[in-house]
């Protein structure tokens, strides 16, 4: 399943700005510091840590942001059984990935879960390059 038949975005969202930004070629740590409450922004630092073996900071990073992203779904009416956004996706994905990395079992299980709910594979490098980008 592609990434755009899994994703659903609320009109307006922080997270959609903040993407927008950052393709706009802004630097992600400023796209960060003026937008704090973006959970696509700290997924998407947490994936940059990842991808530079930094596995604390990466899930760190995407722990906040995942938990931002899935706040800002449920106030925009968002349910369980819903598709999620990109910024809840790619946090879950790299949570899980930094789990498997430093051993954390349980949560890595728990993120594999919810991204394959969603019908996504957790290991799909297309898939978290293309919530990134």
């Amino acid at each position: 399943m592609t990434a755009a038949a899994t994703v659903w975005a609320p009109p307006a969202h922080v997270d959609q700005a903040a993407r927008a930004e950052y393709e706009a070629g802004a630097d992600l740590k400023s796209v960060l510091s003026a937008r704090l409450d973006s959970g696509w922004a700290w997924s998407a630092l947490g994936a940059a840590a990842l991808q530079d073996g930094d596995y604390v900071l990466a899930y760190a990073h995407s722990l906040l942001g995942q938990e931002l992203a899935l706040r800002a779904l449920r106030q925009a009416a968002w349910s369980e059984g819903q598709p999620v956004s990109a910024a809840v996706l790619l946090g879950a994905m790299v949570l899980g990935l930094a789990a498997e990395s430093l051993g954390a079992r349980e949560q890595a299980r728990s993120a594999r879960a919810f991204v394959a709910n969603q019908g996504c594979d957790i290991h799909d490098t297309e898939l978290l390059a293309s919530l990134v980008r």
